[in-house]
């Protein structure tokens, strides 16, 4: 899974991880991350700071999986019915991305 989010100007901005959410842990969107799809990705405007994503389309796949509140494990498991990852890739990958966009304000972690 590609780890990047592009932003409003067409430039690569690569999520770096952020170490340490529990595994319990369960992600949701933030409130203040506005979004629409454009053609299969996501873009998203952050209103507190003021950040314009777009997500690739594994981006856009997880964003679609916490439209409900979910676990890492439950991300993992519909993502590896989805795409070809194994099941220890999609949670290592997919922590990162969480991390980096909860860091961005886009996803909340309960």
């Amino acid at each position: 899974m590609n780890q990047s989010i592009y932003d409003g100007s067409s430039t690569e901005v690569t999520l770096e991880p952020i170490q340490d959410i529990a595994s319990s842990s369960v992600y949701r969107r933030a409130p203040k991350a506005i979004f629409t799809d454009l053609d299969g990705e996501t873009a998203l405007f952050q209103t507190d700071t003021c950040e314009y994503l777009v997500l690739n389309a594994t981006g856009s796949a997880i964003w679609e999986l916490i439209g409900v509140p979910r676990s890492l494990q439950d991300i993992c498991k519909q993502l590896v019915q989805d795409y070809d990852v194994n099941l220890e890739m999609c949670m290592n990958e997919t922590s990162e991305w969480l991390k980096n966009a909860a860091e961005r304000e886009v996803v909340l972690v309960d």
